[in-house]
Formats: C-alpha cells, sequence, structure tokens
C-alpha cells in the first residue's frame, strides 16, 4: 500500500500528518510507504521537515523545481508513477487516522474494478461533510488505464479531480464505492495555521472552461505526463 500526499509550504501540517502516520505502526499489518511530493515549495521544503522529524514509516520525498500554481495534476502523475499496487490519494491537510486505514485498507477484500472513497468529517468535532473527490483508494492499474492525471487543469484552480473520477468511470470502467466504516478528517486553518494552500488565487473560470471543452470531446486519456524537473530527495 502506498500514500501519495502533496506539500506546499505545509511544515505545520506535515509534521501533524507524521505523527498520525507514526501511529499505523502496530495497527495496519504492514505500514505503508509514504510518497510525498514537494510541489516546488518556495519557502519550507518537504524534504528539511521530514530530517528534523521522527517519522518512523517508511517515506519518500519528491521535490518538483517549478513553483507552477496549482499543479496539483502533476504532482499527482509523480507520486502514483512512483506507487506500486493500491494507491490511497489525499491531501495534505487531511488525516486517515489509523482505526480508519485498517477498515479502509484491510476490512475487506479489495477489488481492482472499484475504487474507495471514505467518508469526510472536519476535525476535530467530527461532523460530517461532503466526501472529497481527492480522497481515494484505487488500483495502479486503474491510474495507467486512464493515462494518470490530466495537467492541462495546472496552473490554475479545479477540475482535475472531477476529470479524473470521470474518466475512472468512463473509460477505466471502475465503480466508485463510497465507504461508510472509514473516514478522513479535514484539518480546518483554525486547528493547525498551515494546513491549506495559501497565496494563490482560486478563481476557477479557466478551469470551467477546459472541463466544459473536454466533456465535449468525450474526455479522453491525456497524454504528456510530468511536464516539469523533479527530483527525489529521499
Amino acid at each position: 500500500m502506498d500514500m501519495v500526499y502533496l506539500y506546499y509550504d505545509n511544515p505545520q501540517m506535515l509534521a501533524v500528518q507524521m505523527e498520525n502516520w507514526n501511529t499505523y505502526l502496530g495497527v495496519l499489518r504492514q505500514p505503508p510507504t509514504i510518497l510525498l511530493v514537494d510541489d516546488g515549495s518556495p519557502c519550507a521544503a518537504a524534504a528539511d521537515i521530514v530530517r528534523q522529524s521522527g517519522c518512523r514509516v517508511p517515506i519518500k520525498v519528491f521535490r518538483i523545481k517549478e513553483d507552477i500554481a496549482w499543479n496539483f495534476p502533476g504532482a499527482r502523475n509523480l507520486g502514483c508513477l512512483h506507487a506500486q499496487d493500491w494507491i490511497f490519494m489525499s491531501d495534505i491537510d487531511s488525516l486517515l487516522p489509523a482505526p480508519d486505514a485498517k477498515r479502509l485498507f484491510e476490512s475487506r477484500p479489495l477489488d481492482k474494478s472499484r475504487a474507495y472513497r471514505p467518508k469526510r468529517v472536519i476535525y476535530p468535532s467530527l461532523a460530517q461533510c461532503h466526501r472529497s473527490s481527492s480522497a481515494l483508494l484505487f488500483h495502479k492499474e486503474q491510474y495507467l488505464r486512464i493515462g494518470g492525471y490530466d495537467e492541462d487543469y495546472a496552473g490554475h484552480y479545479g477540475k482535475d479531480d472531477r476529470d479524473f473520477m470521470i474518466r475512472l468511470r468512463t473509460r477505466g470502467k471502475v465503480r466508485i464505492t463510497d465507504i461508510g466504516c472509514a473516514a478522513i478528517q479535514a484539518v480546518p486553518t483554525s486547528a493547525v495555521a498551515d494546513a491549506e494552500t495559501r497565496g494563490k488565487s482560486r478563481n476557477r473560470a479557466r478551469n470551467e472552461q477546459l472541463f466544459t471543452k473536454k466533456r465535449g470531446a468525450g474526455f479522453k486519456n491525456p497524454t504528456h505526463l510530468l511536464r516539469f524537473s523533479w527530483e527525489q530527495i529521499l
């Protein structure tokens, strides 16, 4: 099991995440490998935070050398292309507690024709909110079949997750299964100040237009992945 997370100048949130990942030891049959992708952070590099931490689960750190605005699809492709077998994808500001990880990963035989989506609650109240399209457990074969995330969306905010989910269903013939026994915990900035990416415009207009164009063309599989320079740090 590999877990792909994206990082962009979130040192406090990353520290909270590493504390959570450490709780997997002794609970899961085998701790997952964390594939952490630093999406060109200009200030606090993820590798420096990891080196100074007490993270005890296996972790690999990749860094995109260019600071491309909202390069979520490219960063996710970088993580997924280095993953093996089953991949759990989530945002850095969402925690998957150890009991929920065990229920999500180990409570049933996993079916490659399905992708699994956990519930989402707000930390620390645990009030339920809508499920996240970026929190998903799927097999790498499914990811490769649909060509990964579409990096045409990079540079602007939104719709890349929605595009990926639609292609999973239509081109990958994957059934999205909502899981009721496991939940991620969305961490607000009131709890961890740098939980969310800051300083970038969240104007969706350009990507909304792009999404409409791609829908009209039938959401074809993307080509030309990893349109940037990158390196593995750890």
